[in-house]
């Protein structure tokens, strides 16, 4: 039998505290814009597995990639606002698509609101294991020299490769035999890469540091204003010879713009708790995250949403990055 639906609930008289203890019974869709493997999904179920005890739900993952990750966006800003399907999105649904794809199938800002950031992820620029380059400077060196190169990415408009365009224009290595090769997901590439397939990628810190450590990659930077605690041994861009450059993605939780706020902040508080937790908290930061000191409030979340739109969009759009 069908669990009933948060209208069916109201409309037999149920309370909203009422309807939270139905909610209880019924799992929560958490939908991941991006493919199993990447950044975002791996991320996504540790949250999940350390959230579902605290909130006496079942939490189901489901992976909508498809369209540079709108396809996930969309489902969630049509589904009913009852506090049954979230967003775990990333900067580039949230922000980046905006400034690429026109038109897209709902208006991002409208559509979806802030429930809860979970982490910010540094970007690494990672080459086969056996690159004959050792350091930035030698790398940018080679591709100036010319001769026909790859770089591999995510979907077109993710933060992989709007990074790795970035990279290429800020480094001087853009030209007319740099080409850019774009996955359905961002693992895909990153093992091209492992298997010197590809010339470079720009990868969340997250998922391409293990294969650094096992060394069927490495990592000549990350893009990231100080070295973190989880590679002390990998310098950034910046101090590698790449001055200010920087680049990020982070996982948030996102909800249908119409969800009753008792039930936002019910849920935001319960991940939030989950946030807190230490075990959660030591493992993301030695993946490579930056966390909040303390999880942020709904508002906060919108704020930065906000924020990053207002920052990041111009510099999308002056990049010239189109679809397909």
């Amino acid at each position: 039998m069908n669990a009933p639906s948060r209208r069916s609930l109201l409309a037999a008289g149920l309370s909203l505290p009422a309807l939270a203890r139905a909610q209880d019974q019924r799992p929560l869709r958490l939908i991941v814009a991006s493919a199993a493997g990447a950044n975002a999904d791996v991320v996504a179920r540790m949250v999940a597995a350390e959230a579902e005890p605290g909130m006496g739900r079942r939490i189901i993952i489901e992976n909508l990639p498809a369209a540079s990750g709108m396809r996930a966006v969309e489902a969630v800003a049509r589904a009913q606002p009852d506090g049954d399907t979230l967003l775990f999105g990333t900067i580039s649904q949230l922000v980046m698509n905006i400034a690429i794809f026109d038109p897209l199938p709902v208006d991002v800002a409208r559509a979806l609101r802030g429930l809860s950031m979970i982490n910010l992820v540094p970007m690494a620029l990672v080459v086969p294991p056996h690159a004959t380059a050792t350091d930035l400077q030698g790398f940018i060196a080679q591709q100036r020299a010319g001769g026909r190169a790859e770089y591999g990415s995510g979907p077109v408009g993710t933060t992989t490769h709007v990074v790795g365009a970035r990279f290429a224009t800020e480094a001087g290595i853009a030209r007319p035999d740099l080409v850019h090769v774009p996955y359905n997901s961002s693992a895909l590439a990153l093992t091209d890469v492992m298997a010197g397939r590809l010339t470079f990628m720009f990868d969340a810190l997250l998922t391409a540091l293990p294969h650094h450590r096992d060394r069927r990659a490495r990592i000549l930077g990350v893009a990231a204003q100080r070295r973190l605690p989880a590679a002390p041994d990998i310098p950034t861009l910046d101090e590698a010879g790449l001055p200010g450059f920087t680049g990020y993605t982070w996982n948030s939780i996102a909800a249908p713009a119409g969800m009753p706020e008792a039930i936002v902040q019910r849920l935001a508080e319960g991940f939030n708790m989950t946030l807190r937790r230490p075990a959660l908290r030591d493992r993301l930061a030695m993946m490579g995250s930056e966390l909040p000191d303390e999880p942020w409030t709904t508002a906060e979340v919108d704020a930065f949403y906000a924020a990053e739109r207002q920052r990041w969009i111009p510099v999308v759009r002056a990049t010239g990055l189109r679809p397909g």
